[in-house]
């Protein structure tokens, strides 16, 4: 879809494409994601940004070692992790365009991807999260491998800490996965994109893979990704760009990065408006409550998961 069209048409509409596709402001009546605390490893953030206003309450980086570094003000090492919070917890754009999928969710960010990012990094993030009191971590990166041991840490992180780990599945195409999103008890997501005449599809890039796993589960064929969710064409915040014809603080990326953030922040939204809800039952009821295009007999596979997430439907069945 052209993206000065897709632009108007979100001006117009007064929010993103995704948040439409997913029906937020419908959310919105019952939750905007108060009192959730949602954890973002990622390239940083920048704090400053009118879009964010308030919302990141911790930041630290992460070096190759697994040491924690203190830094004020929070700071973006490039673009993407700002992005990806802007479409977690956004506010609205200066043409009062909604970006984030819960406006009123905590945002606590780990640079974990600033310079060299190491196994190391991640893990030490996740416990900094976990310190942190995080319902939700969003990890919109990935390493070319299967790493193990993420299987065993998300297992803890849902079973005995209650904090649900939202994981891109990553950008190689179909036939390919990415660590730890390709562990098998991650919430790994893949993107969706607005074709022409509204139509909704895997995006092209979207990666997606059955894997074995032998005793990890009673079947031990898995496919991923879980879910899908917009992942294309997606606008959302970035640290102010200086260029000739002016100064951007909005843009357009694509990636299952931008998949996950509106995954993040619908669970968010369900957490606020049912607080008791164990982590394994928002799981299954986002999977069960997932619309797949071949109905519910080619479901999952891997490509769609079990299918585009309908936060409506989940939160009348949870």
């Amino acid at each position: 879809m052209d993206y000065s069209a897709l632009e108007r048409q979100e001006i117009r509409e007064g929010l993103t494409w995704g948040l439409q596709q997913l029906d937020i402001p419908k959310m919105w009546e019952t939750t905007e994601g108060v009192d959730i605390n949602v954890a973002v490893l990622d390239t940083g953030v920048y704090g400053a940004h009118p879009a964010l206003d308030g919302r990141v309450e911790n930041f630290v980086v992460i070096d190759p070692l697994g040491r924690r570094i203190s830094a004020s003000p929070a700071f973006d090492a490039g673009e993407h992790g700002t992005h990806v919070c802007g479409t977690i917890a956004g506010g609205k754009t200066f043409d009062g365009i909604s970006i984030g999928v819960a406006p009123k969710a905590a945002l606590h960010v780990a640079g974990v991807l600033v310079g060299d990012s190491t196994l190391r990094t991640l893990l030490e993030g996740i416990d900094w999260a976990a310190e942190q009191g995080a319902d939700i971590i969003n990890m919109s990166l990935g390493f070319d491998y299967y790493e193990p041991r993420f299987d065993e840490v998300f297992r803890v992180l849902i079973d005995q800490l209650g904090i649900l780990p939202v994981v891109a599945i990553g950008n190689e195409n179909h036939g390919n996965s990415s660590s730890p999103g390709n562990a098998p008890s991650a919430f790994s997501i893949g993107a969706t994109e607005k074709m022409p005449r509204n139509k909704i599809d895997v995006a092209f890039f979207s990666s997606g893979a059955s894997l074995v796993f032998p005793g990890a589960t009673s079947d031990p064929l898995i496919h991923k990704p879980d879910v899908v969710a917009p992942g294309a064409q997606v606008y959302s915040c970035i640290p102010p760009q200086k260029r000739p014809e002016g100064t951007f603080e909005y843009t357009y990326m694509d990636g299952t990065s931008m998949a996950a953030p509106h995954v993040a922040g619908v669970a968010a939204l369900l957490m606020a408006a049912k607080p008791d809800a164990p982590i394994s039952v928002i799981i299954n009821v986002l999977k069960d409550t997932a619309q797949h295009p071949g109905g519910d007999s080619k479901r999952p596979d891997n490509r769609w998961g079990y299918g585009m997430i309908r936060p409506v439907e989940a939160l009348k069945v949870l």
